[in-house]
């Protein structure tokens, strides 16, 4: 354990003494990997897939704020759905607003939560995200979280709906919109991760704001817990056997990086558990103090002395003491000559 200590306190020194370029790299990863996957999802306009233009839109969202990152994600998406059905861009323009309004209002430092989200989606990791937030947030971390979902199902729908586009009379774009809506409205699968996703939290976080000891640890087996059986009923209930091996192993990996999360962001020694009682005028207050682990990492300098080099310096460099009486001559000295 303590080598995994020292490890820690060494990876958090080199993030606090580089953080500067560390978190601007981060985001560039992230939004990378973002506008790539909405590209590999929806990438009608093969213009927006060049490697320059994701790059550049990158970096851009490196030295911005989140919200830039995601106003930008949503603007690629909506060219592309542009790019091959002007109508359907409509559709997907009204319900990201709808959804934008939703979650600034409640959540506005968040939203990196609703492109994350559909983006662990693709990678077959969403459970990530409820077990995470349920740990480090608060319950209203359900609105983001509610939100990213609706917008991976919403481009499932409009992958759908392209498809089935037949003409642009009045009666057809009429059709088009009830079928999305229609197709979104009633996703029984959505509603169903949305209320399992808004369970996940609630547990995670109810269980980790108890004070009983290794609450943290406790809590995010909790969350994975309640991930594996609350989508097996589900998949159960819409036939969707296939997916249950998937969603095991998707969730064992997202409690495992969870627990990794949470070992650099807290880890608490409750060997040394102390309790204190005090009162005031109006309470009696019962208080438990958990140490937090800290570990000091030790720094040794080593110096490398070449030992050829110490015999070289006793034959070539004279000694101190005679070089002074060599060269020190008196003022007196110099009137003889």
């Amino acid at each position: 354990m303590l080598p995994l200590l020292e490890l820690r306190e060494k990876i958090k020194n080199f993030y606090k003494q580089y953080d500067a370029y560390l978190v601007p790299a981060i985001k560039f990863i992230f939004a990378f990997i973002a506008f790539q996957a909405i590209n590999k999802e929806i990438g009608y306009d093969v213009r927006f897939k060049s490697i320059p233009i994701v790059f550049a839109l990158s970096l851009l969202s490196a030295f911005t704020p989140s919200a830039i990152m995601v106003l930008l994600a949503a603007a690629i998406a909506i060219l592309h759905v542009f790019f091959i059905s002007p109508i359907l861009s409509i559709i997907v323009i009204m319900v990201l607003m709808i959804l934008y309004l939703l979650f600034l209002r409640y959540t506005p430092n968040q939203g990196y939560v609703v492109l994350a989200v559909p983006v662990l989606f693709l990678l077959k990791m969403p459970y990530f995200i409820p077990i995470l937030l349920g740990l480090i947030s608060t319950p209203v971390a359900m609105v983001p979280t509610s939100c990213g979902v609706i917008v991976y199902f919403l481009f499932q729908v409009i992958k759908t709906a392209v498809t089935t586009q037949t003409g642009i009379s009045v009666e057809d774009i009429m059709q088009l919109y009830t079928t999305v809506v229609d197709n979104l409205i009633g996703n029984k699968q959505m509603i169903m991760t949305i209320a399992i996703f808004a369970l996940i939290i609630m547990v995670t976080y109810s269980i980790r704001k108890m004070s009983f000891d290794y609450a943290f640890e406790i809590s995010i087996l909790a969350g994975g817990l309640t991930s594996i059986l609350g989508f097996l009923i589900s998949y159960l209930i819409l036939n969707k056997s296939g997916q249950i091996l998937g969603m095991i192993v998707g969730t064992i990996i997202s409690t495992g990086l969870v627990f990794i999360v949470h070992f650099f962001e807290l880890t608490l020694d409750y060997s040394r558990a102390e309790h204190a009682r005090f009162e005031d005028e109006v309470y009696y207050y019962y208080v438990k103090a958990v140490p937090k682990v800290t570990v000091t990492v030790s720094q040794v300098n080593v110096k490398h002395i070449n030992s050829s080099d110490v015999k070289s310096r006793e034959f070539s460099e004279p000694d101190t003491d005679e070089t002074e009486e060599y060269f020190n001559y008196d003022d007196d000295d110099y009137t003889n000559f």
